[in-house]
């Protein structure tokens, strides 16, 4: 139980990655949306901003980091320098990462 300690980021890490969503969220919202009238609901500025910061996490930056993750990974588990732990949980983590809309449409009912 202390080696899996070894490998949970720490509160600090994760608030500065908390912080960095909600910065993207709110920059990437544009003033626009304010002003809607009528027929854009009442959410639609909030599903919008998710919508956003969504796009941000699975876009063309994510994949590039997540490439660079993976190879990383196998070039460390190939010299034998990782635990295999270690990069079973970078893989699933990138999995749930760009599968997480067909996960979460799969458990509602509503995916194939």
């Amino acid at each position: 139980m202390t080696n899996l300690r070894a490998y949970l980021p720490n509160p600090t890490t994760l608030a500065l990655i908390a912080g960095i969503a909600l910065i993207a969220a709110v920059v990437s919202v544009d003033p626009a949306y304010a002003q809607l009238s009528g027929g854009g609901g009442a959410f639609q500025p909030i599903d919008n901003a998710f919508t956003k910061v969504l796009e941000f996490l699975t876009g063309s930056f994510a994949t590039t980091a997540a490439t660079i993750a993976v190879s990383v990974c196998g070039y460390l588990a190939l010299t034998s320098r990782i635990p295999w732990m270690m990069c079973f949980s970078i893989v699933v983590g990138v999995a749930f990462i760009f599968g997480g809309a067909q996960i979460v449409s799969t458990l509602s009912g509503q995916g194939g």
